[in-house]
């Protein structure tokens, strides 16, 4: 039986509930900046939000959770603005929802069977690269089926689990992780338990506080190891590209509502402090910053086969600094780094900077982009 496909009339609907889930849920144990939400408070309310439907269920049916069905350009609106709204609330559960959804995306397309288990929320997580930056060109090449000798190299080194650690970032309930690895000459799925990963814990990180940072690794004779194919891999790192966007502009949403309500009430030199041309021109830019945003994840609201990684990955190119610049900005309008770190804005800087990191980063994606356009 083929799935329901959201229609245009039941999307505004259903991200109306997901703000009210996000404003009756989530706020209650994100309330306190300075206070990271408990794993405990986590686990609740990730099951509330697969009985919810936010999370995929544990129908083999896709329904309208996130990623569920990208080739429905509803169903993407709704993946993104969801994600927008979850972020806008705390940036560290939507990162780790975003991956859970991802991962459950990608056995499906893999025809991965799941347990009960398997399918409970936060048990399921995937890395969408390797164990460093996004292998140069080789990776761009290989998606183009232009891979030559040197690729290979470059993308069995980059893939190695074995002898390279690899940085997942994510709740400390996870319990299962896919990711892409360079098995007999090929790209590969390689599907594990927990207990077949070697973890070594890392310090507390700079930013996304509710969650947890291992450096993992892997021999490719453990879990389940399976071909893959360039659509899976780009699908997977298009995806992927989009949710970290979603999840900074909602970072950004949130500190451009600090921001701008701050403004409108502190008063400086007898005059509120939106009054100085200083100010001004710093809630200038972190709207631009959001207005960029929202018109790039706009022009990005397509069936996932009408996007390109290339677009996907330019598009985290251009915005990323602009969303840090844009959260540094609004910790600058509260006053700087000093008093401000327990009312908000500087962990949502923290949390922008990190994602900025997340998923290879942005520092090779010239090279991947240039690598890209080859022989065209």
């Amino acid at each position: 039986m083929a799935p329901s496909l959201l229609s245009a009339d039941d999307l505004q609907p259903l991200l109306d509930e997901v703000s009210r889930f996000c404003s009756a849920e989530m706020a209650l144990i994100t309330i306190r900046p300075e206070t990271p939400a408990s794993v405990e408070d986590i686990s609740k309310l990730s099951q509330s939000a697969f009985e919810f439907g936010i999370l995929p269920g544990d129908s083999q049916e896709p329904d309208f959770a996130l990623w569920e069905q990208p080739e429905n350009v509803n169903a993407i609106a709704f993946s993104i603005d969801a994600l927008k709204q979850i972020a806008s609330v705390n940036a560290s559960i939507a990162l780790a929802w975003h991956r859970n959804a991802l991962a459950r995306f990608l056995a499906r397309s893999i025809e991965s069977r799941l347990t009960a288990a398997q399918q409970a929320p936060l048990a399921l997580t995937v890395i969408s690269t390797g164990h460093h930056g996004l292998a140069r060109g080789s990776l761009a090449r290989w998606l183009n089926q232009k891979a030559v000798n040197e690729d290979q190299s470059m993308l069995a080194d980059w893939l190695d689990r074995d002898v390279h650690k690899t940085t997942v970032t994510a709740p400390s309930q996870w319990q299962n992780l896919i990711w892409p690895v360079w098995h007999n000459g090929v790209m590969s799925w390689q599907f594990l338990n927990r207990r077949e990963i070697a973890i070594t814990p890392c310090l507390p990180q700079h930013g996304l506080d509710e969650l947890n940072t291992w450096q993992v690794s892997a021999s490719l004779e453990a879990g389940v190891v399976n071909k893959a194919t360039q659509q899976q891999v780009s699908s997977m790192l298009i995806l992927d590209a989009l949710g970290l966007l979603a999840i900074a502009a909602g970072i950004n949403q949130h500190g451009e509502t600090m921001a701008q309500a701050f403004a409108s009430q502190r008063r400086q030199g007898g005059q509120v402090i939106n009054q100085h041309a200083a100010v001004q021109s710093m809630l200038a830019t972190i709207e631009q910053a959001q207005w960029e945003t929202e018109i790039t994840l706009g022009s990005l609201t397509k069936p996932l086969s009408a996007l390109t990684v290339k677009d996907a990955l330019m598009a985290r190119q251009q915005l990323h600094p602009k969303l840090c610049l844009a959260a540094n900005l609004v910790m600058q309008v509260h006053g700087g780094l000093g008093y401000m770190q327990d009312c908000g804005p500087e962990k949502l800087l923290r949390d922008q900077n990190m994602l900025r990191l997340q998923s290879g980063g942005i520092r090779e994606i010239p090279l991947f982009t240039h690598a890209w356009g080859e022989g065209k």
